[in-house]
Parts: structure tokens; C-alpha cells; sequence
């Protein structure tokens, strides 16, 4: 991911068992028979096809999804059918999402009252706001009210909605002088990526420090008038706490060496932090369900990537209750957003991931140790990562538990 700075962003398909003799060139049937699974649809209702899941998810307390690209809208249909799974029929009762923590906390406390394309806009960047994530918001707001709730939190840093709205409404109330100045600066935020290439580092380090500044000024302002603001704006110390954290992963996403350390690696310690809290203060004892790119999800990085990423914080802590799943497509299109523009691709190497494991029209095959199967999954394998820059190698076995391939894909219907 240092390559991008990460902003951060299958139709329903019959099921397909081709004999094993007529399998594509490059397929390990070895594999395949061991861990492998066709889902047959990336949207149905009916999860038959997904009741394996059952038995490979029995005693994990953390089901990570990834994905290989924030622009392909199957991706975002598959992930939404798979969280209403997880959530129906395996007992996970918690989705923790790519996205601001104080921002999704201040919405969904309106999940009664807001439509679920609000609740959708509100919360997730503009990657995630199409067509194909609609029934996952659709089934957190029919689930809200119910005895066992889809209960619906960010873990991000990056928090640019709801919550720094709330935070400006404040200044305005309580530091009216100051407030349009900080909020200005804060709002700079957004230019430090233009700057992080530049052989003249100066400009990036007073930018840093002025955002800091103002960070720190917002903060101390909000926690010094706690009592009036918890008591008009109805915040119970948990919501204050995330109003709080959401200043503070700011703070510290610009509190860094920029000589040394890489703002995306701090991206995804402060990512890992807000795991950690949400489990431990805000939902001990419930079963997690964790939406993020690849990149994020991982256990181990991709190689010549030297940067521990938010994926491996998660597996030192849960170790074996912690399951990791990579999704990749074989051919389609994707939506790069920083460019705004979309790009075809075909991954169909003899050493790509997306042909090795890709039978079936959506695969799922459990890379988890068995005796005298799938060597080549501890050997480096290729696969395709927008945001992480492209083409990239890595262990297969190492850096997830399972990956799921889609044959073919295409855009995000964004509306």
C-alpha cells in the first residue's frame, strides 16, 4: 500500500462442478478436493451453498474479508451476502467496517430514523456507496431493532463525516473564535499525500505539525466542556469516547517521523488499536466480522513490503480464533478511484492465484495445513492488488487462511 494512499477503496452464478479431468490447465485437483468449495451465488438468500462455512468458522471468535480492489461491485454483493451469514447462521453479531470510527458510531445511533442509503452515505467512503452494498445496509436497519441485531461500528482513523461535523458544531458553541481556523487545518488533511513524494520534505512537516496543532486544540476543547456536551447532545460515556478516539487517530495519524515511519503502516496500527477497543470495551464476548481490503486483512505482508499491517496485529492476538480471507477475481473491470477512471485486467498466469484456485465460478478454497495437499501454498504465488500497486507476490498459506476467487467481474453500480 505505500505505493497508493489508500483513502481509505459476481452476478448470481449457477453452480458449476466440472469433472475433475476437465479442469483448466494450472487447477491442483489435490487442492481443490481438499479445501475446495463453489459458492453458487453472490447474492441469494437461500445459503445452503455456504453451510461448509459452519464447520471451517465452528471456533473462531474473528472472520476477516478482504478484498483485491475497492471498485468491483461482485466483491461488495458476495461480502454483503456473506456478513448476513455469518451473522444468520454462525452466531457473529458484530460488523466492524473500513470506515471512520466516530463517524459510523454518531449514525447509527440514528439507524431508526435514517433511510438505509443514508445510513450507507453516512458511513463508508465513496468506494463502498453503490448498488450491490444496499441489502447488507438494508439488512442492518431491519435487524436493529430485533432480539439479536447485526450490531454495525468503523475501525478506521480516518474519520471526515459525522464526527468531525460534530466536532466543528462544537468549536462554533464553545471556542467561536477559533473554530473555522481549526477546522480549516484539519480539513488539510487531505493534502498530505501530494506532498509525501516531494524531495523538499518541509512543506510536509509544517503541514503535519499544523494539522497536530489544531487537532490537539479541537480536543482539549471537547474534553474540557465533557459535561455540557454529553448532557445536550445526549452522548452516554461510550459515545463520548468515540467522539474522543475519533480526535485522537487523527492526532496520531500525523504524529509520526515522515523520515522513517510510513503513514499507511500508522494507518493500520490505529486501525488494529480500534479493533482491540471495540472488542475489549464496547463488545467483549461477541464474534466479529471484519470488512477490509486485502492489504489490511492479511497475516503477513506481501513480499518486499516491509510494513506490519492492521491483519497482523489481529492475528497475534486471536491467533487460531482469527480467520483470514483474501478475495481476488480472475478478469473484469475495476473501478480505481483516485483516478476516476475504470481498468480491465486479466489474471491468468499458470502462477496467479486467480488460476490456481479459480475453478469455479465463485471458489472458495480453505488454505488451512492438511497432510499431503496444496504444496504450492507455501510457495509465492501472484495476485492482483489495485491499491496495493498492481501486480504483487506473496505465501499464500501465510497470508490468509482462505481465499475466495471469482471468475468474472465488473463495476460497482454507484448511485
Amino acid at each position: 500500500m505505500r505505493t497508493k494512499w489508500i483513502m481509505l477503496l459476481l452476478c448470481s452464478a449457477l453452480l458449476f462442478r466440472p469433472s475433475w479431468a476437465q479442469l483448466p490447465q494450472g487447477i491442483d485437483t489435490v487442492c481443490l478436493k481438499a479445501g475446495g468449495h463453489a459458492i453458487a451465488s453472490a447474492t441469494s438468500d437461500d445459503y445452503s451453498d455456504l453451510a461448509f462455512l459452519k464447520r471451517i468458522l465452528n471456533d473462531k471468535k474473528v472472520v476477516l474479508l478482504g478484498e483485491s480492489s475497492h471498485g468491483i461491485g461482485e466483491y461488495y454483493s458476495l461480502k454483503s451476502r456473506l456478513v448476513k451469514f455469518l451473522h444468520a447462521e454462525c452466531g457473529f453479531e458484530v460488523l466492524a467496517i473500513e470506515s471512520g470510527i466516530g463517524d459510523v458510531y454518531l449514525e447509527y445511533r440514528k439507524v431508526d430514523t435514517i433511510s438505509a442509503v443514508a445510513l450507507r452515505n453516512n458511513t463508508v467512503f465513496g468506494n463502498f456507496q453503490c448498488a450491490e452494498i444496499n441489502p447488507l445496509f438494508e439488512y442492518i436497519k431491519a435487524t436493529a431493532a430485533s432480539p439479536d441485531p447485526l450490531r454495525y461500528c468503523g475501525f478506521d482513523s480516518q474519520n471526515f463525516g459525522a464526527s468531525l461535523n460534530l466536532v466543528w458544531e462544537l468549536l462554533r458553541q464553545y471556542a467561536p473564535l477559533e473554530a473555522d481556523s481549526v477546522m480549516n487545518a484539519i480539513g488539510k488533511y487531505y493534502q498530505i499525500p501530494s506532498l509525501l513524494w516531494q524531495p523538499d520534505r518541509a512543506p510536509l512537516f509544517r503541514l503535519a505539525d499544523t494539522i497536530q496543532t489544531a487537532v490537539s486544540f479541537a480536543l482539549n476543547a471537547v474534553r474540557t466542556n465533557r459535561a455540557p456536551i454529553q448532557a445536550e447532545r445526549s452522548l452516554t460515556d461510550t459515545g463520548f469516547a468515540f467522539v474522543e478516539r475519533a480526535l485522537i487517530n487523527l492526532r496520531e495519524s500525523v504524529s509520526l517521523d515522515w523520515n522513517t515511519e510510513d503513514p499507511s503502516a500508522r494507518r493500520d496500527s490505529l486501525m488494529a488499536d480500534n479493533l482491540s477497543w471495540l472488542m475489549q470495551k464496547i463488545y467483549p464476548g461477541k464474534k466479529l466480522i471484519i470488512w477490509a481490503h486485502n492489504g489490511h486483512i492479511g497475516k503477513t505482508s506481501p513480499e518486499g513490503n516491509p510494513f506490519k499491517w492492521m491483519g497482523q496485529y489481529v492475528q497475534e492476538t486471536f491467533k487460531d480464533s482469527a480467520f483470514h480471507i483474501g478475495l481476488f477475481a480472475r478478469e473484469g473491470e475495476t473501478y480505481e478511484w483516485w483516478t476516476k477512471t475504470n481498468k480491465p485486467f486479466l489474471n491468468d498466469q499458470p502462477n496467479d492465484i486467480e488460476t490456481l484456485a479459480g475453478v469455479y465460478p465463485i471458489t472458495f478454497l480453505d488454505l488451512t495445513p492438511r497432510p499431503n495437499a496444496c504444496a504450492w501454498l507455501s510457495a509465492p504465488v501472484h495476485g492482483y492488488e489495485v491499491e496495493n500497486g498492481g501486480r504483487i507476490r506473496f505465501l499464500p498459506r501465510k497470508r490468509f487462511d482462505a481465499v475466495v476467487v471469482m471468475r468474472k467481474v465488473g463495476l460497482p453500480a454507484y448511485k
